[in-house]
């Protein structure tokens, strides 16, 4: 890295210049020193020069491309840090549910796509949420089963931690009332012990069992489905939370045929012990360019709050029968860390109740030691810490990866489903970074939408991108501006492992680089939203350019 930097320096000073790929000029560059005016050379894939304007001149010459940035604002590449890369084409291309306002809106919803599907064939979606209705208990499948008799239908709630099936889908998975309740789920029922509709958590998997499973070709136009929508929104790599079998194979032919458009982490999904042994006994791999890496496990202590699965130390205050669902008992889950360890896995646990943040905490401090800065254990989500429960991420070493969208998602709702104690205990993204935790930011696409900017801003301000509630939920966890870019962007490299090529724009860093027309880290906070996402480049590559097409 410093004879890079050095080389760099030094040619830029020079009549000569030595050969590279691309020079991106005329943008206001954002270096770990602050913005300047400085041109970027590009050459394979890597970030060759920093270059003033006023020695520009040899580089120009010397590029086989000379990209006019006009003013842009340049940052390093934006990281999702916690997504379902495979789970977001897929929903692109199902019956989208996410603003419907009632549940007679998803039948409507869900009777027009069927219309268009020949006899039999499933109808999938995603997307409701019984919270932003006006009788906010669980739905019944009786509308749904009348409007669409001969379609399965199963819908994904918003969360991705429950579903709603029609009575066909029922049937078609062989589920009655005398079906139990599968470890890690529940079956919700009526008084008279019948399936209502709603499989939350490990019960969902029921169905999934039913639907036909995707092919590679399948999971392949998902990819690229997802990847063009992230790239559009400035993402240059995904850390793809679960990552199965058939996923990762087809990520590794698209890796190796030069089809992977966004860089991809791997977080491996702990279902299959044959699928997980495999990959643990091979060790962490990092491709040679950086595009794909597997060297993380990804396990569910428990489910959402919205669905109530997350798992609470105390009953829900809007409902005193249920604390939520352990989705994975802790011996598996300390089984499953103990082994990822021991091969030099990073373990990254989703943790949303309190008392699954405290068992994750435990965990990691029982398996991994003084391991714990070396493997990076993440706790995925986070978003209910017990006091005593903030400074030990960083005594463990482990990262709480955050999704700020949430928070104004969850605001109208979870204080009632926490009561005023615990509510002060949710998304303390502030506590946790001045206890001397570390932090990542993402959204957990497809449950929130995967853009930045609205990352950025819910991070900042807590408060919805229609400015409510005016002075931001509990305004004391907020972050600062540059805190939640960093968040997407260095912080993000070393939640990956990456900090020492990524997450920077400096010479001998990858060439990954969001481009906006404005810098949503100055002024007024309305301008995080305001900005627009002129040009995403991966590895010196464009992979979205706004006007284009691409």
């Amino acid at each position: 890295m410093v004879v890079v930097s050095l080389i760099a320096l030094a040619s830029a000073a020079c009549a000569h210049a030595p050969r590279c790929d691309r020079l991106l000029a005329g943008g206001v560059v954002h270096v770990p020193g602050g913005p300047q005016r400085l041109e970027i050379a590009i050459a394979d894939g890597r970030i060759l020069a920093l270059v003033p304007p006023a020695e520009a001149a040899p580089w120009r010459r010397a590029a086989a491309e000379v990209v006019d940035l006009a003013g842009a604002q340049v940052f390093p590449g934006m990281t999702e840090s916690h997504g379902h890369l495979v789970g977001y084409g897929a929903a692109l291309e199902q019956v989208d549910l996410d603003d419907a306002a009632s549940l007679e809106e998803v039948v409507a919803r869900v009777r027009h796509a069927a219309a268009k599907l020949r006899p039999g064939a499933w109808v999938l979606g995603r997307g409701w949420d019984q919270n932003l209705w006006t009788d906010k208990r669980f739905p019944t499948n009786r509308s749904l089963s009348a409007a669409v008799a001969d379609h399965p239908v199963l819908l994904g709630r918003v969360d991705g931690h429950a579903a709603l099936a029609n009575a066909a889908a029922i049937a078609a998975a062989g589920i009655t009332r005398a079906t139990p309740d599968p470890p890690g789920g529940r079956i919700v029922r009526d008084a008279a012990g019948e399936p209502t509709g709603v499989f939350v958590d490990a019960a969902a998997g029921l169905l999934d069992r039913a639907v036909p499973p995707p092919t590679a070709a399948d999971i392949e136009r998902r990819v690229l489905l997802a990847c063009r929508h992230l790239a559009a929104f400035g993402i240059t790599q995904i850390d793809d939370a679960g990552t199965a079998a058939p996923e990762l194979a087809v990520l590794r032919a698209m890796h190796a045929a030069g089809r992977l458009p966004l860089r991809v982490y791997v977080m491996l999904d702990t279902h299959d012990d044959g699928f997980l042994d495999g990959e643990l006994a091979a060790g962490p791999r990092v491709s040679r360019d950086g595009m794909l890496a597997v060297r993380a496990v990804k396990l569910f202590a428990d489910g959402a709050l919205g669905s109530r699965g997350a798992l609470l130390s105390a009953p829900y205050s809007d409902d005193p029968s249920t604390r939520g669902i352990e989705v994975t008992s802790e011996a598996r889950m300390a089984d499953v860390v103990g082994r990822a360890a021991r091969a030099g896995f990073q373990p990254c646990i989703h943790a949303i109740g309190d008392a699954a943040v405290t068992r994750v905490l435990d965990i990691y401090e029982r398996e991994l030691g003084v391991r714990g800065d070396v493997l990076r254990p993440r706790v995925e989500h986070a978003q209910i810490v017990r006091p005593e429960d903030v400074p030990r991420f960083a005594q463990e070493g482990a990262i709480a990866s955050v999704q700020p969208a949430h928070c104004i998602a969850d605001m109208p709702w979870a204080p009632d489903r926490l009561g005023p104690m615990r509510i002060a205990w949710a998304y303390r993204w502030r506590s946790l970074l001045d206890a001397g935790a570390r932090l990542c930011l993402g959204s957990d696409v497809p449950v929130a939408s995967p853009d930045p900017r609205l990352g950025i801003w819910a991070a900042v301000t807590r408060r919805t991108p229609q400015g409510t509630p005016p002075g931001g939920w509990n305004p004391a966890e907020r972050l600062s501006p540059a805190e939640a870019l960093a968040g997407y962007t260095s912080w993000a490299a070393f939640a990956a492992f990456e900090e020492d090529w990524r997450g920077r724009i400096a010479p001998g860093f990858a060439a990954d680089l969001t481009l906006l027309d404005r810098d949503p880290t100055a002024g007024d906070p309305a301008a995080i939203l305001q900005a627009k996402v002129l040009r995403t480049v991966v590895a010196g590559r464009d992979v979205f350019v706004a006007g284009s097409g691409t």
